[in-house]
């Protein structure tokens, strides 16, 4: 009995082993370096060779040997559906994995040349060492000023020279730049199901189902365009505001209305009220934009009856507070030297490695989501950044493996990139996925045919007398059709 006993433990522990042995060989190196396309698919097939192992190394009982014969057979069957298959469970699991790089391990060697239209800041210099620390790659980058990005980088596409591997674009740029220099972006490369990406920003930015760029949840390389109200209690309390923006907020209070009241009480007694990198922050605020886009075609949204209601209320309340000499565009001077008493900008002016605020002054500021119209819902403006790869880059796979580390804020000791605890908090819930946001897209259509177009139609809305707003949009209709038709035109011309 004993001879018989051994003798079962010996067969058990070979199966064991020979199970293991099978697990390593379904991952072998042809496996791992065929591309990926269906997660879910792979992760199933790597669970049930996990759990058929399991249940050998635990099976004890007379039968021992027949069940691991048959769980072999079982393992064997997997491992021939495996080899059959085109694609792998590590990439996936890889660029599904937030919480460390080892997935740059599978990065392709090669160079990532890079478009940047300023010099890396602390932080993404960080994550570019690392990064190439970590796969052994090169990194070139390229400056040009942010005037001369688009141009640029359609010259380098167009004559084919040292095109770029990695660049940047945003809702001003779409959809001239994306239609003209940029490749779709390739699901074997960039893996695009995986749930790193913030679908929501490449939505924004698809082209009859393709998508031309990628973005990361609440990276400061997607969200510096996102909009804040900036305020410093000190100066605010000068003037004999006590209640501030934020405790308004924090009541459910915090609405144009309640906005007016305090820019009013500031320019009253010699400041200025308030200070906005545009005024279409008050149409973009209450959800609305000149146009509407599907995914595919531009609607016109000036003078329409979709657009009407949204787009008159907004920029009445603009036309309001411009005739009664309460809101100045932008005025970062006035802002630094504590005159003004709101201030709505890019959130750009939260990151302490940007160049917009003194440390000193901006650690006493504090910063509150955009005001919405009274009773309405509020919604954040944001021109969030995507990045993409231009056609005729030569590393594209490369990129992608760039792009999802340069990307991604656990990569980072993310809460120190903060002026104070304030903003990283109101930065939070701005950019979380629940948030209510207008992806701007009214002023990369506007200027596609007739440069300046969105800012001069902005400017003649907010000089308008209150009571003709209406008239002057009708009006303003025309001006932006032009562009619309052709957007329309060369967004019909991407095929999936």
């Amino acid at each position: 009995m004993k001879a018989i006993s051994i003798a079962r433990r010996f067969a058990s522990v070979l199966a064991l082993l020979l199970a293991i042995m099978m697990l390593f060989a379904a991952c072998g190196p042809d496996e791992t370096e065929s591309k990926a396309d269906d997660p879910a698919d792979q992760t199933e097939t790597s669970s049930e060779v996990v759990d058929d192992a399991s249940d050998e190394a635990n099976a004890e009982n007379e039968n021992q040997q027949t069940d691991n014969t048959s769980k072999q057979n079982q393992q064997t069957n997997n491992t021939s559906k495996q080899n059959q298959q085109t694609t792998t469970a590590g990439k996936q699991d890889a660029f599904n994995n937030a919480n460390d790089a080892t997935f740059l391990k599978s990065a392709p060697k090669g160079e990532i040349h890079i478009l940047m239209w300023r010099k890396f800041h602390k932080s993404e210099q960080l994550l570019v060492d690392q990064y190439k620390k970590q796969t052994g790659n090169n990194v070139k980058v390229t400056i040009v000023p942010e005037v001369e990005y688009t141009s640029k980088l359609v010259t380098m596409v167009t004559g084919k020279k040292d095109v770029p591997d990695v660049v940047m674009f945003q809702s001003n740029m779409f959809p001239g730049l994306v239609t003209r220099a940029l490749q779709p972006l390739k699901n074997k490369d960039f893996q695009l199901d995986s749930d790193c990406w913030n679908k929501a920003y490449m939505d924004a930015y698809k082209i009859n189902g393709v998508y031309f760029g990628v973005a990361q949840p609440t990276s400061w390389s997607c969200e510096d365009c996102t909009y804040v109200t900036y305020y410093s209690p000190a100066v605010l309390s000068k003037f004999g505001i006590t209640t501030t923006p934020y405790q308004l907020y924090k009541q459910g209070k915090w609405n144009w209305e309640e906005q007016a009241k305090i820019a009013r009480a500031v320019a009253q007694k010699g400041g200025v009220g308030m200070s906005v990198q545009g005024f279409d922050m008050f149409m973009l605020s209450a959800g609305a934009d000149f146009v509407k886009y599907d995914g595919s075609k531009y609607e016109n949204m000036l003078g329409s009856v979709k657009g009407a209601s949204l787009l008159t209320k907004a920029w009445t309340e603009v036309a309001e507070l411009v005739q009664d000499d309460v809101i100045t565009g932008w005025d970062i001077t006035n802002v630094q030297q504590g005159k003004v008493g709101l201030f709505t900008g890019i959130s750009y002016g939260l990151y302490n490695e940007g160049d917009w605020f003194q440390k000193s002054f901006a650690a006493k500021l504090e910063a509150v989501p955009v005001a919405g119209p009274k009773g309405g819902t509020a919604y954040t403006p944001v021109r969030p950044k995507c990045w993409g790869v231009p056609k005729g880059a030569k590393n594209p796979e490369g990129a992608a493996y760039f792009l999802r580390y340069f990307l991604d804020t656990s990569a980072l000791k993310f809460d120190t990139t903060f002026h104070n605890k304030q903003f990283g908090e109101v930065y939070k819930t701005i950019t979380k996925s629940s948030a209510k946001k207008t992806v701007m897209h009214g002023s990369g259509v506007s200027d596609y045919v007739k440069t300046d177009n969105y800012r001069q139609i902005c400017d003649a809305l907010a000089k308008t007398s209150p009571n003709n707003i209406t008239t002057t949009l009708n009006a303003k209709k025309a001006t932006i059709q032009p562009g619309i038709s052709k957007a329309n035109k060369d967004l019909s011309k991407i095929k999936k």
